[in-house]
C-alpha cells in the first residue's frame, strides 16, 4: 500500500535549497572582502550557517526511500523499477548538465566552438562525468547515486535484521567516522568530499525517521503542549554547534590560520548538518501549519521543483559583475546575485515543466498538479 504523501518534506526541500542559494551567492564575497568590512561577519554567517544544505538533501533522500520502500517486498521487479526511476529522474539531467557546463567552460576559455566539441569526447570530460567533476555543484549527484546503488543492500540488511533499525543513526555515524579516519590514516584519497561514506549519517538517519515516521510524527509536529526536553537540547546543539563553526571558519578566512584540527572542523560540521537536519523539518511543519497559505504553496512549489533549480541555477549566478568598486553597489549585488538566481531558474524550470513534453530529460519529473495546502 502507497503510504501517504507528507507535503512538509516539500518545505523542507525548499528551504534546504535556499540555504544552497546562500552559499553560492556569498562564496565570491567571502572570498574577496576584505575580513575589515564591517559586513564581512556577516557574509561569513550566510555563507557558513546554511553549510547543512547538502545533508540535508541526503537526509530527505534517506527518508524518502525508506519512507516508500520499507513496507515492500524486496524483488528482482522491484529492483529494476527502482533503478529504471533513478536512470530518468537522476542520471539522464545529470548527463545533460555535465554537457552543458563542461561545453559551457571550455568554449568560456577558448572560444572555439570545434575546440569545445573536441572536448566533450575526451579522456578529461570522461573522467570528469564518472567523479561529478565537470561542474563544481554536480558532486552532489554523484553522492547520491553511490547512495542509490547502495540502497538495496541496505534495504536487504534491515528486512532481514529488523533489529538494526533503532540504530541506523548510531550505525551511521560510527562509519562515518570509520571512513573518515581509515581514509586520514592509510587511503587520503583527496576528494573524500564526493564519497558516500563521508555522509552515511545523514543517509541513515533519515531512513530511521523514515521507517519510523509514525511513530516520531508527533515530535516533529513542535507545540507549545508538546515541547520536550529533548527537543530543547537538540535546538541547543544545533544553535551552538552553527555558531562555532560560523566562528572557525571566519577565523579561517580572516587570519589564513586554522584555530582547530580537521577532526573538530568535521565533528562540528556533523553536529551542525545533523541537528539542521531534524530542526528544519520540524521548522517546516511548523511553517505548514502556522505560516500564510500563499507562503506556504509558494515553498512547497519550490521544494517540489527544487532539484531543477540545484542543476540549473549557477548559470545565473553572475559572480562576476562588475560594481566598479562602489561597497553600496556591491552589497546589492551579492544580495541581487542570490534573488536572481533563485527566481529565474525557478520561473526556467516551471515554463519547461508546463510546456516542453520531455522536460524530464533536464530537469527530472515536473508534476503537472503541484501538491499544496
Amino acid at each position: 500500500m502507497k503510504r501517504a504523501h507528507i507535503n512538509e518534506l516539500a518545505i523542507t526541500r525548499a528551504l534546504a535549497i535556499l540555504a544552497v542559494l546562500l552559499i553560492h551567492s556569498t562564496s565570491t564575497p567571502v572570498t574577496a572582502l576584505s575580513s575589515d568590512s564591517k559586513l564581512y561577519p556577516f557574509y561569513v554567517f550566510f555563507n557558513i550557517a546554511p553549510k547543512f544544505a547538502v545533508p540535508a538533501f541526503i537526509f530527505l533522500s534517506g527518508f524518502v526511500l525508506f519512507y516508500n520502500y520499507i513496507q515492500k517486498d524486496l524483488t528482482k521487479e522491484l529492483i529494476i523499477h527502482f533503478y529504471k526511476k533513478r536512470v530518468t529522474q537522476i542520471l539522464i539531467p545529470y548527463l545533460v548538465f555535465s554537457i552543458f557546463y563542461y561545453a559551457a567552460m571550455q568554449f568560456y576559455g577558448t572560444h572555439d566552438l570545434a575546440d569545445t566539441w573536441r572536448s566533450l569526447f575526451s579522456v578529461e570530460f570522461l573522467e570528469k562525468l564518472l567523479l561529478g567533476k565537470a561542474y563544481t555543484h554536480l558532486y552532489y549527484i554523484f553522492i547520491i547515486v553511490q547512495f542509490y546503488l547502495m540502497f538495496p543492500l541496505f534495504l536487504y540488511i534491515l528486512k532481514k535484521k529488523p533489529a538494526l533499525s533503532p540504530y541506523l543513526i548510531w550505525i551511521g555515524f560510527v562509519l562515518q567516522w570509520v571512513f573518515i579516519l581509515l581514509n586520514a590514516e592509510f587511503w587520503q584519497y583527496p576528494y573524500r568530499g564526493s564519497i558516500a561514506f563521508s555522509y552515511l549519517l545523514y543517509f541513515l538517519a533519515g531512513a530511521f525517521l523514515g521507517i519510523y515516521f509514525e511513530k516520531y510524527k508527533g515530535w516533529l509536529q513542535v507545540k507549545k503542549e508538546n515541547f520536550p526536553i529533548t527537543i530543547l537540547f537538540l535546538w541547543c546543539i544545533w544553535l551552538i554547534s552553527t555558531m562555532y563553526n560560523v566562528y572557525l571558519y571566519y577565523f579561517v578566512y580572516s587570519s589564513q590560520s586554522y584555530l582547530v584540527n580537521s577532526n573538530v572542523f568535521e565533528l562540528v560540521f556533523q553536529l551542525q548538518s545533523f541537528t539542521a537536519c531534524i530542526v528544519f523539518l520540524q521548522f517546516s511543519y511548523w511553517i505548514y501549519d502556522k505560516w500564510n497559505q500563499a507562503v506556504v504553496n509558494g515553498l512547497i512549489n519550490l521544494g517540489t521543483v527544487s532539484f531543477g533549480i540545484y542543476l540549473l541555477h549557477p548559470f545565473f549566478l553572475y559572480r562576476q559583475l562588475n560594481t566598479g568598486g562602489n561597497s553600496i553597489m556591491y552589497h546589492l549585488w551579492s544580495m541581487g546575485g542570490f534573488i536572481f538566481a533563485l527566481f529565474v531558474p525557478w520561473m526556467v524550470v516551471l515554463l519547461m515543466g508546463r510546456f516542453f513534453k520531455y522536460h524530464w530529460i533536464a530537469f527530472g519529473p515536473i508534476p503537472s498538479k503541484f501538491p499544496y495546502k
